[in-house]
């Protein structure tokens, strides 16, 4: 591997990268053993500290009980030295297999669940790991697994406080190596997505329950790893080690340090490990002050000692401008209406606020949804998106049908949103936004991001390209790599445009996009919409502005109090008497004409 893995994040370049590493080998030719000692704990929590930051930092679930896979990786490998006959070596794998397959166990059933109720399951499944390992013969009960043998490398016994120091500290590169693939790789985009806006990134595509058991299994094996580490290091493991103060003290790493910075994560690391043994000298009240330190650095950082931060630099592109076939709308094959919407309902409570509502969008055609505030054609998007269940309906997308689909797998059928207040990512930059936007076109697994394979380079590259592309699509080249939250507003609404078009959709439904714009936003915004129609992507689009919707509209449909009371072409619909009524309005000369008497009595 190479250091400069690690320079690319931005974080440190490479000179700086390969002083860290220079002196992290030195330190234990200078240092005594207690200082060595403090130095291994430090780099094994911060082993640890990467592998919840995969769940905290990155994918933003709270877990309390990240110590119960430390302890499944730590008695694995007491079990399989002791009683299978097996060297740490070969521990190794084992470990952090079951500490994976723990993720899933208490991950998929539990990963539904959000907040605080998440919180409360993982603390007691690391309660639970704790107490059945108490209770049970085979692991020691209370008394825990001895005589762990220590590591045997090419007929070298490690055995003092530097083996051990230099041991982690490969373990830490490692895991340093993998994360940070992790991290800049399509699974980390999703995890950051999900960490902003969970609803926002299941509606572009991310399928957030298989990308936050990723998750959970990803930051399991580094517990594991870590946990055999600490096994034959100490020789020794009972269910003292892996209390819920543990799992509290790895947390304290990754939300002191930074959540989802790399190197804040090692800083927390360093923090928690190592100032309770600088004030040992107050041995008294050495607790208290470490914790009234802690307390003052989080006032003083509360965004953590060194903090995430997005790249503010636009990304240069690395591949060629991308083919008409890889970002025009795909062809069907289907020969009837693109999107069929039949008898659709939704109530909430007592309150119906869609009924009986249904229509056919050709392709190629760019139907209007107009309607008073509280008409329910918001309702009608979610619907047919998968946002809300309607109780009665039928919606088809060339003739796939779509009610009982998840959000992500509407979206990977080739139908793809706006929202009516703009929901970004906002922490990340605008090409991350767009690249989080193309997840379900690309097809990059795990396994390919760890391993860095030519494949996964040549899509990263493409995908990078074609971003670019949708980002000059809507007029803003040159900005890849501003924060989104920090754009302009009219900069905002384009982005998330680009976002949604970036999964190359059959249909793209525009939610108000020109809500908030001034005459000369909407007028590029309509220019925009001619583009996008020039793909081949046929569009529905919900706005205020009559001006916009006569203008660029083949056809207009009508809600009022959940019901369609109008279709057709723009004109006829603007003289509805009906539409008039519910929504135009008359202006006064007309309304006094209407209401004078025609003659005298």
């Amino acid at each position: 591997m190479r250091l400069g893995a690690f320079a690319k994040a931005g974080i440190l370049g490479r000179g700086g990268v390969a002083l860290l590493l220079i002196a992290a080998l030195v330190f234990p030719l200078l240092a005594d053993n207690y200082e060595i000692s403090v130095g291994t704990g430090i780099l094994t929590y911060a082993v640890l500290g990467l592998g919840l930051n995969i769940v905290v930092g990155y994918a933003g679930l709270l877990d309390l009980g990240y110590a119960a896979f430390f302890a499944i990786g730590a008695y694995a490998a007491g079990l399989l030295t002791t009683k299978a006959g097996f060297t740490y070596w070969e521990t190794v794998p084992a470990s952090m297999l079951l500490a994976g397959l723990s993720g899933i166990v208490v991950g998929y059933p539990t990963l539904r669940l959000r907040s605080d109720y998440l919180a409360i399951v993982t603390l007691g499944f690391g309660e639970i790991i704790r107490i059945t390992a108490t209770n049970l013969d085979y692991t020691g009960g209370p008394d825990g697994i001895w005589g762990i043998p220590h590591p045997v490398f090419f007929g070298y016994r490690l055995s003092t406080q530097r083996d051990f120091f230099y041991l982690v500290l490969g373990l830490l590169v490692l895991t340093l190596y993998f994360v940070r693939r992790l991290a800049v790789s399509r699974l980390g985009r999703a995890w950051l997505g999900l960490r902003e806006d969970e609803d926002a990134a299941e509606a572009v595509g991310v399928p957030a329950l298989r990308v936050k058991l990723l998750a959970y299994i990803m930051g399991a094996l580094w517990a594991g790893l870590a946990g055999g580490f600490f096994a034959t290091r100490l020789g020794v493991v009972n269910p003292q080690s892996f209390t819920y103060l543990q799992s509290v003290l790895i947390l304290i790493v990754v939300v002191l340090g930074g959540m989802g910075s790399i190197p804040g994560v090692i800083l927390g690391a360093a923090v928690v490990v190592g100032l309770p043994e600088v004030l040992r000298s107050i041995q008294g009240w050495r607790m208290l002050a470490f914790s009234l330190g802690l307390v003052v650095l989080m006032l003083a950082r509360p965004q953590g000692l060194w903090p995430m931060r997005g790249r503010k630099v636009a990304v240069p592109r690395e591949s060629p401008r991308p083919a008409r076939s890889e970002i025009a709308a795909p062809e069907t094959g289907y020969e009837g209406p693109l999107l069929e919407v039949e008898g659709l309902r939704c109530s909430f409570g007592g309150l119906v606020a869609v009924d009986d509502v249904g229509f056919a969008v050709r392709r190629g055609e760019l139907l209007s949804i107009i309607g008073p505030n509280g008409a329910g054609k918001t309702t009608v998007f979610n619907a047919i998106t998968g946002v809300v269940a309607p109780e009665r309906g039928a919606v088809r997308l060339a003739g796939v049908p779509l009610i009982g689909r998840a959000p992500h797998a509407v979206v990977e059928a080739g139908l793809a949103r706006t929202f009516q207040g703009i929901r970004l990512f906002r922490s990340l930059t605008a090409l991350d936004n767009v690249l989080i936007g193309m997840h379900p076109r690309l097809a990059v697994g795990v396994v390919g991001t760890l391993l860095h394979a030519p494949h996964v380079k040549r899509e990263e590259a493409a995908a990078a390209a074609t971003g670019h592309f949708w980002l000059d699509f809507v007029g803003l080249a040159g900005k890849a790599g501003h924060i989104a939250g920090e754009l302009p507003y009219g900069d905002q609404r384009r982005l998330e445009i680009a976002r949604a078009l970036a999964s190359r959709p059959l249909l793209l439904l525009l939610d108000e996009p020109a809500a908030g714009m001034n005459p000369s936003e909407k007028g590029a915004l309509m220019r925009l919409v001619a583009r996008i129609r020039e793909l081949g992507t046929t569009i529905i689009l919900i706005e205020h502005d009559m001006n916009l919707v006569m203008r660029v509209s083949d056809r207009v449909i009508v809600l009022d109090r959940g019901r369609c009371i109008a279709s057709g072409p723009p004109d006829a619909v603007q003289a509805d008497e009906r539409v008039i009524d519910a929504y135009l309005g008359r202006d006064e000369a007309e309304a006094e004409a209407v209401e004078a008497p025609l003659g005298p009595a």
